[in-house]
């Protein structure tokens, strides 16, 4: 039987291992590589500073908008507003036949929007919110309401409209439009190589 021969850990230099650190003691080589590094660094840095800034504006959609030192209030909060007053004007239409179908609907949307995680979902919920809730409230008008029923409507649907209102005039989508357009020529151009996902609306 023919002998293999032993093995005594040496490289043989005329073959693939000689190759592999020729090319690796070489200069060009050695630039390629460094140069790839820097890229890949460079690119890895972009992600996480742009992925930081777009959580950093996200926060503004639930903390506030600083408008020169005044913050106003996040939509988050007017949202809660809306809804918990929603809410209220639904139970009380509840106890009447002809408005049950509509207050059943805005109760229905309402837990959709307090259910919803991100904002554009939220915006979607709001917007069949809203218009549940118009809806109910000029079915509400045909109707021969108690004084004390009349008075509550009067006052929730207030909460209601200045919710609405405090929201369309929120400057979020408009802070978050121009901070998001502030980033230099390179940022700007190296955004399109990496993975980032830009601050949601609403």
């Amino acid at each position: 039987m023919r002998r293999l021969p032993a093995d005594n850990g040496d490289y043989d230099e005329s073959g693939v291992g000689a190759n592999i650190m020729k090319v690796l003691r070489d200069r060009k080589f050695a630039i390629l590589i460094a140069v790839a590094v820097a890229v890949a660094a460079t690119l890895f840095g972009v992600q996480r500073s742009l992925a930081r800034l777009s959580r950093d504006l996200e926060r503004m959609f639930y903390d506030g908008v600083d408008i020169d030192g005044y913050v106003q209030p996040g939509i988050e909060s007017h949202l809660n507003n809306y809804s918990d007053s929603a809410l209220r004007l639904a139970t009380v239409f509840l106890n009447y036949p002809e408005l049950k179908a509509g207050a059943e609907a805005v109760i229905a949307q309402r837990r959709e929007l307090l259910d919803a995680e991100k904002i554009s979902e939220k915006s979607l919920a709001f917007a069949r919110l809203s218009s549940s809730v118009r809806t109910m409230a000029q079915a509400a008008e045909s109707v021969d309401l108690p004084q004390r029923e009349e008075e509550a409507m009067t006052q929730y649907l207030a909460t209601i409209n200045g919710a609405e209102a405090a929201i369309r005039r929120s400057d979020y989508g408009q802070t978050v439009s121009t901070e998001w357009s502030r980033q230099s020529a390179i940022t700007r151009v190296l955004r399109f190589f990496v993975p980032v996902r830009e601050p949601e609306m609403f």
